[in-house]
């Protein structure tokens, strides 16, 4: 594991600690939602971060930037399409997540679900509009340079790795197993952590969005 890796995996544990005690702190406050706050499922943010500028591509060769995760609650993870475990498992939940949401909310225009790459060398927009279209035909598939990957990465705190050999077909690459909130105000609201689950996290979701609205009011 490199140093950078080992890094920021440190920074996004350290990160949850902090928003955990938050968590459990309005737990306290709020009393009637004791059942469902806290746990060691989805840490919140009390002060979302606002994502800057990137720019990404997507399964349709389209830019996928920051304008397009505003106005919706978009729930970002990554990894990529060679993956032969933690990623068909977690889509797998995540569209399971996403299908119960938009039962509990009756619909899902607001919701969305990227999948990002940080495999460019090996998977292409045509690839990724394929393999997300598996899981979900609603899921988005994104990818960029490692320049862009790693702007976004970094902005979420999301540790990844490509031990890319040129030549090489095959070859490792380590990936936060996390999924990452964004809410619609482009702001990195929340983290999802293994063991991930759809009815655990369609249930977290819905009361994160409960309370987001009673602030707006």
């Amino acid at each position: 594991m490199s140093p950078k890796f080992s890094f920021m995996m440190t920074t996004v544990a350290l990160g949850a600690m902090l928003a955990g005690g938050w968590l459990a702190a309005l737990d306290r406050e709020t009393g009637s939602r004791a059942m469902l706050l806290p746990d060691r499922v989805m840490t919140v943010f009390p002060d979302p971060k606002p994502l800057t500028a990137f720019a990404l591509t997507d399964q349709q060769n389209r830019v996928f930037d920051v304008s397009r995760l505003k106005g919706k609650w978009s729930f970002l993870f990554f990894g990529y399409t060679h993956c032969p475990d933690v990623c068909p498992t977690t889509l797998a939940e995540l569209a399971r997540a996403r299908d119960n949401i938009a039962r509990i909310t009756a619909g899902a225009e607001d919701i969305e679900f990227v999948f990002i790459s940080v495999d460019p060398n090996r998977d292409t927009a045509g690839k990724l509009g394929q393999y997300v279209a598996y899981f979900h035909p609603a899921f988005l598939g994104v990818t960029g340079n490692d320049a862009q990957i790693g702007n976004l990465a970094g902005q979420l705190g999301a540790a990844y790795q490509v031990a890319f050999t040129p030549g090489m077909e095959i070859y490792p690459v380590y990936h936060t197993t996390a999924v990452f909130l964004v809410d619609p105000r482009a702001r990195y609201h929340a983290i999802f952590t293994p063991p991930l689950d759809a009815e655990t996290i369609s249930r977290r979701f819905k009361v994160l969005r409960e309370l987001e609205g009673a602030k707006a009011t």
